[in-house]
């Protein structure tokens, strides 16, 4: 157990840099957390022998100067902090054996703020004593190593191994930070088209395979659960912003069908049903806690210039470099000029709940919203771990189900140029990830525009009223369809439809 309370004052406490000035040379000498943290192996027991739970959650981005915490008052300041207390609330309410945050839990060193930041966190969930802390899993991610000394100072903040295997009940839990910039990863990275900065040493990658090795071998029937910040494989939500190191990792897991492996970085909602995806391993997004992310792609975008790509492409969506991004199509047409205008990007709070079932060698994954403090989505389980077993793959899943229509609500009220939509959401047993309207004026020239789902972004299944509005229309008489589009980009058969009229 993590017990020993840090605060930011020990990590100030500690020569981070020492600094000699000889003859008006200013040298800088950095320090690494001790060799006993860079790779661990370690044995916890859960409170049950028959069961394991363990609530992850990733991304917090706590902020890194102190000016933005407001006080400390985690009561009322917005984003990762406040989020993250909703969630360690949560998981001490559901008494989990073992919480994985699994990398990016500070937007980057700053002023030592967000270190500070965690450590008051726990203090205030479970006390400063920690007696009764669960045990904490903590990966770096890229944003770990924005700053100086980073490893160093992510120990001595968070008394925790950089790398490690944790084995909770029989069970395999291994977990590996980012590293340095290495040698040629800038040049991968390039080639690529991801950040240079997420990436893993030989060393971490040597320690994953050993330990994937010792793992099986102890019993290889049941599963693996390994942790990195850093997707490895594009078919899952966000994958497509993998590690450099992607095919070197991936060549490892795939020796391993048992392999349970989550993954972070990306910001791609729960809510995407490609969230859980299986091809020669089980592959998990975790979501995020802070911020929902996606590509900006329009006509003015680096990848539209660079592809050539044209209004008809980015509407069609099937080229190759638009398969994998979620992006907007004509969002200016709804206020959205970039995005920070989407609505509700920063109320994102989602993470998930591990429940191992010891005796039956069974799990259940559940997504969960923090605010609310609901389940959403499917419940993902597994009991059996050979390729044979897996449910959730491309070839099986292919374009999923339709979304539909059950009520048939829509109003369009125009006020000058500007015109309110108001409709009732699709069913929400299959999540919409986008709607899409069609504007038709009386020429028949159609406007297409695409936004993300509301319950997409904040994770939830309840039924609600979508509602924007469409601006600067031009005079003359409309009809307006609104379909509904799916995770894997199907568009519904089913519609809405409403006609208005925009005066002069």
């Amino acid at each position: 157990m993590n017990k020993k309370k840090k605060t930011v004052l020990a990590v100030i406490s500690v020569a981070l840099v020492a600094v000699i000035a000889v003859g008006g040379v200013l040298t800088v000498h950095f320090t690494r957390a001790p060799k006993k943290a860079q790779y661990v192996t370690e044995e916890v027991k859960a409170k049950s022998p028959d069961k394991i739970k363990v609530g992850i959650i990733s991304d917090c981005q706590l902020p890194q100067e102190e000016k933005h915490l407001y006080g400390w008052d985690y009561m009322t300041v917005t984003g990762g902090l406040s989020h993250l207390v909703r969630a360690m609330k949560y998981f001490k309410a559901q008494d989990v054996d073992m919480i994985v945050l699994n990398g990016d839990v500070v937007n980057a060193m700053g002023d030592y703020a967000a270190y500070s930041a965690y450590n008051k966190i726990l203090d205030y969930v479970f006390g400063e004593d920690r007696a009764d802390m669960p045990h904490i899993i903590f990966p770096m991610g890229n944003h770990e190593f924005y700053g100086g000394n980073q490893e160093y100072v992510y120990h001595k903040a968070t008394g925790l191994p950089l790398n490690a295997r944790t084995v909770v009940n029989g069970y395999s839990f291994i977990s590996i930070s980012n590293s340095r910039l290495e040698k040629g990863d800038e040049e991968l990275a390039k080639e690529l088209g991801v950040p240079a900065d997420g990436t893993y040493n030989p060393k971490r990658i040597a320690f994953l395979k050993e330990q994937l090795e010792i793992s099986a071998k102890a019993d290889p029937e049941k599963p693996i659960f390994v942790f990195l910040h850093m997707p490895v494989d594009a078919t899952i939500a966000g994958g497509h912003w993998a590690t450099p190191q992607y095919e070197e990792i991936y060549a490892i897991l795939k020796q391993y069908p048992q392999a349970v492996v989550f993954t972070s970085h990306s910001h791609y909602c729960l809510s995407d049903e490609r969230s859980i995806m299986q091809k020669d391993f089980t592959m998990v997004n975790t979501g995020t806690s802070s911020y929902f992310d996606f590509d900006w792609v329009d006509l003015e975008s680096e990848d539209s210039k660079f592809y050539g790509l044209t209004e008809a492409e980015l509407v069609d969506g099937t080229k190759d470099v638009l398969k994998n991004r979620d992006y907007l199509i004509h969002p200016e047409k709804i206020g959205i000029f970039k995005s920070d205008d989407v609505p509700n990007r920063d109320h994102v709070n989602n993470g998930m709940m591990l429940d191992v079932d010891v005796k039956a060698n069974r799990f259940t994954l559940q997504k969960l919203n923090f605010d609310t403090e609901l389940p959403f989505g499917e419940t993902f389980e597994m009991d059996a771990f050979t390729k044979e077993s897996f449910t959730r793959t491309s070839e099986k899943l292919g374009k999923g189900e339709a979304n539909t229509f059950p009520t048939k609500y829509i109003k369009a009220e125009p006020v000058g140029k500007n015109v309110t939509v108001t409709f009732a959401a699709a069913d929400q047993k299959t999540p919409a990830k986008y709607y899409y309207y069609e504007v038709e004026n009386a020429e028949g020239t159609v406007l297409p525009i695409r936004f993300f789902a509301k319950n997409y972004i904040l994770g939830s299944n309840l039924d609600y009223l979508e509602q924007n509005i469409l601006r600067d229309m031009a005079p003359g008489s409309y009809t307006l369809r609104v379909y509904a589009v799916n995770s894997f980009g199907l568009k519904s058969t089913d519609f809405l439809s409403t006609t208005f009229t925009v005066g002069e």
